[in-house]
């Protein structure tokens, strides 16, 4: 999930807050490579040089996603996650 710039005043670690009091376990799964400490430390790496990924980064998110996952499961995520984004 991509969220909108400051979306309601909420960025993606208030969103991920609220889903994760929902119940509702979310992962940053997109870590661009300038932030990463190899590659930060060895070329020294600053976000502002990267503003696309780094924009990308900061309002990304993964949502719970396995293969076991129930309607009922994918019916959960999808109502914890309007009701966060649409009140």
């Amino acid at each position: 999930v991509r969220l909108a710039d400051d979306f309601k005043g909420m960025g993606r670690d208030e969103v991920v807050r609220r889903m994760y009091e929902a119940g509702i376990g979310c992962s940053v799964h997109y870590i661009p490579l300038h932030l990463q400490p190899y590659w930060r430390d060895r070329y020294q790496l600053r976000p502002e040089d990267f503003p696309n990924s780094q924009w990308l980064f900061e309002g990304c998110f993964s949502l719970p996603l396995y293969t076991l996952m129930s309607d009922a499961d994918q019916e959960r995520v999808i109502a914890g996650l309007h009701a966060i984004l649409c009140k």
